[in-house]
């Protein structure tokens, strides 16, 4: 379980380094694919690129481990975090001269992390449904 954790702070470290660029593109990113890097940088993609890594991030989160089934509260909860880490990745950007924040970004990030979270918690309801049939 702590790769859960270590992958979440990873994702974190990852979205908050390459918003806080001063290059919108990632084809100057070391580390990035040619092949991400070139569909990322199309600006017709620009704010799809945001809801991605969140998708993942949502992912990741919904698989955090719990002892008892998690309440819509605590999903919420969930969802809110993802959402200030979207939000302060925007926020980073105003200190940054070639950057700038955007609530199209934050949106998009939101609606990333809520696709994830869903995904997640559709997967666990299955899980637990196999495994009470297998009892």
């Amino acid at each position: 379980m702590r790769l859960i954790y270590i992958m979440l702070i990873i994702g974190t470290a990852l979205i908050l380094y390459l918003s806080w660029q001063p290059n919108y593109h990632f084809k100057h990113i070391w580390f990035i694919p040619g092949w991400v890097s070139r569909w990322t940088d199309v600006h017709a993609h620009g704010n799809i690129r945001t809801a991605i890594p969140f998708v993942f991030m949502g992912l990741v989160a919904g698989f955090l481990p719990t002892s008892t089934p998690r309440s819509l509260s605590n999903w919420l909860v969930l969802w809110l975090i993802l959402i200030g880490i979207v939000t302060l990745a925007e926020i980073g950007q105003l200190l940054i001269p070639s950057r700038y924040p955007s609530f199209e970004d934050i949106g998009w990030g939101s609606v990333g992390a809520f696709v994830g979270l869903i995904t997640a918690f559709i997967m666990l309801s299955g899980i637990r449904k196999l495994k009470s049939l297998n009892r």
